[in-house]
């Protein structure tokens, strides 16, 4: 390694300072150096781990760039200690192309979200990339804080383009978003991966991202005490840990950094979830939690009593009461007999809406219904009592008369 010089002589004495683990079959004079055990790792298969802050890294694509980290990706953080990403979160919402680009759009949330559930920051998309690389790093992160180990997927060889031999043919791939908004390897016939390969080409994503799952941008140790935890993946840690692993996650750092605002139509994409999901009543956030459907219940039995008043006091309407309402009906176009078909088509509304879990729409109709007929209730028992003090008689039923 003539090119390595002074470096690969004296790489075990700069390890220490460097931040890297010192591999203790390094002697010096042996002319072992990191890199070519670097390397060897890489190409044995094995994951390479390197101890930055005392946290475990692995190359995270095919460049076999180790020590810099696929070209710099996490250059922009350097040991940032600017955002102190504790109790933040961040909610994956689905792979999608937008002007050709493939992206993934995601909501960021701030300190006390309550699981993703207020405290929202925005919509933002991301490379889908860039994006899976720092959600699988995140996820190493996370398990190996657990004392498990999340593996190396073999998908992130191609988050850019990259050559692929299958059948003694060359072709080229690339990860993207599918047509149900996951994530798919999608082959092309061109080294810059724009005229896309209908065939199969032997290769299958296995990064799999939770979309509408609300993740905590930083995890802890399982064990109380971070030292202890004992498995052969778990991070060993140091007495300064608390200090600085709040201000460390993968993947919420790298969002900020690379994500792009979401636009108005970009927006309204994000939210539209994949067919499958939405087949899927009832599961994930997609259904009414115990609190919702308690004021449901509410909210529905409350508008069944303002039905019953209503019509009872309809039917001690004074005759002059039901003409001039009839004639104030009659000006905007309508007839009594289109009350009916309407009512039936706003309860019909309210329990579709309930049922498709439309949050927002089945409050703005139950909610909205309950309020007209609060308001039409107190109109007529105020007509009720000027028509009494006036000496008025009422018709029985005048009011609930159809014309």
């Amino acid at each position: 390694w003539p090119w390595c010089g002074w470096w690969c002589w004296n790489s075990e004495l700069l390890a220490p300072f460097l931040g890297l683990e010192r591999n203790k079959t390094m002697k010096r004079g042996s002319g072992t150096t990191l890199v070519a055990l670097t390397a060897a790792s890489v190409v044995a298969g094995e994951s390479t781990g390197f101890r930055y802050k005392d946290q475990i890294e692995r190359d995270l694509s095919g460049s076999g760039d180790a020590v810099s980290f696929d070209d710099d990706f996490w250059a922009y953080n350097d040991g940032s200690m600017q955002t102190y990403w504790d109790d933040y979160s961040i909610k994956p919402l689905k792979c999608m192309i937008r002007k050709k680009k493939h992206l993934i759009a995601y909501q960021m949330f701030g300190k006390n979200n309550n699981q993703c559930a207020r405290r929202g920051q925005g919509y933002y998309t991301m490379d889908v990339g860039q994006f899976s690389r720092a959600y699988v790093a995140q996820r190493q992160v996370d398990y190996n804080l657990k004392g498990n180990n999340y593996g190396n997927p073999d998908a992130m060889d191609y988050l850019e383009c990259t050559a692929v031999e299958y059948n003694d043919s060359y072709y080229y791939a690339k990860l993207g978003c599918n047509a149900q908004g996951g994530l798919k390897l999608m082959a092309f016939t061109d080294e810059y991966c724009n005229n896309e390969y209908s065939g199969n080409i032997g290769l299958y994503n296995d990064i799999k991202i939770q979309y509408h799952t609300c993740h905590s941008c930083v995890s802890w140790p399982a064990a109380a005490n971070d030292d202890a935890a004992g498995s052969e993946y778990a991070v060993d840690v140091d007495d300064q840990f608390d200090g600085y692993h709040a201000y460390d996650s993968k993947l919420c750092s790298a969002a900020e950094n690379y994500g792009s605002s979401c636009t108005w139509g970009c927006k309204s994409e994000a939210k539209k979830k994949s067919a499958g999901e939405n087949m899927s009543y009832g599961s994930g956030a997609h259904r009414w939690n115990a609190f919702e459907k308690f004021f449901l219940f509410l909210w529905t039995a409350a508008g069944v009593a303002l039905v019953w008043v209503v019509l009872k006091q309809r039917r001690m309407m004074s005759r002059e009461d039901a003409i001039v309402e009839e004639a104030a009906m009659n000006g905007i176009g309508l007839k009594k007999r289109h009350v009916f078909p309407i009512v039936l088509g706003v309860v019909f509304m309210i329990l579709f809406s309930m049922f498709m879990v439309w949050k927002k729409l089945t409050w703005f109709l139950l909610i909205g219904a309950n309020l007209g007929l609060a308001a039409h209730f107190v109109y007529m028992r105020r007509r009720a009592k000027h028509a009494s003090g006036t000496g008025e008689v009422y018709v029985k039923d005048a009011g609930l008369e159809i014309s």
